[in-house]
């Protein structure tokens, strides 16, 4: 488990591609997790929560950027762990599975299997939580309802997939992911429109980058086209 502030957390499991879990916690110690991971990385990434903070009875919601597996596999292993400690009521009844409201569709799809959709969706610019100041912010390009998320107070701004971090620097997400790529390049800018220091991406390392260094990266990007 990484400390990115006195309050922001990231958690992953093993291997080159496992996804990130970030973890904002509250003063009163509830817990706000932005996606959930690969399926096969939920049980090292819950043990790993369950070690800092005792059970995931903390956890008040969940946040996805998007609904591709490698952010949302590992629900179903949260929610059956959350249930197993839980005896008077189901998890789904208690906490919030949020995603944009033009994720949603495809979001139901996508968890068919498991029986589980989102119980709240988010417009372009809604408070997701007013203690924790986190805005979910519209950024559609790599899947239609793709939102990144500003920690107004901490001035850090969650990409989910907007870009990645490489060993060699910033890199656009591969275009065979993206629901419509000429979307994303277009809408990438977006973020720039917002007061952040830090930009968070959830590939392949759960670094802050530097604004100035996102600028320039975006600048180059967009010359691309």
């Amino acid at each position: 488990m990484k400390q990115l502030t006195a309050n922001v957390y990231s958690v992953t499991g093993k291997g080159f591609f496992s996804t990130p879990v970030f973890i904002l916690e509250k003063e009163n110690g509830q817990l706000t997790l932005i996606d959930a991971g690969l399926e096969k990385d939920a049980k090292a990434i819950i043990r790993k929560i369950q070690k800092k903070w005792g059970d995931l009875g903390k956890i008040e919601r969940f946040v996805f950027t998007h609904r591709h597996q490698d952010h949302t596999g590992g629900l179903t292993s949260f929610i059956r762990e959350m249930t197993a400690v839980s005896a008077s009521e189901s998890p789904l009844e208690r906490i919030e599975i949020i995603c944009h409201e033009d994720e949603a569709p495809y979001f139901v799809n996508n968890l068919r299997a498991q029986l589980i959709s989102p119980n709240r969706t988010v417009k372009h610019e809604e408070i997701i939580d007013e203690e924790l100041k986190l805005k979910a912010i519209h950024v559609p390009g790599h899947s239609w309802g793709h939102i990144c998320l500003l920690l107004e107070k901490e001035k850090l701004m969650f990409i989910g997939d907007l870009f990645m971090f490489m060993p060699f620097g910033l890199r656009s997400v591969f275009k065979r992911f993206a629901d419509d790529y000429e979307q994303y390049l277009e809408n990438i800018d977006i973020i720039l429109d917002y007061d952040w220091d830090y930009a968070i991406p959830s590939h392949m390392t759960a670094k802050k980058v530097v604004r100035k260094k996102v600028e320039k990266f975006i600048k180059k990007l967009e010359k691309s086209k």
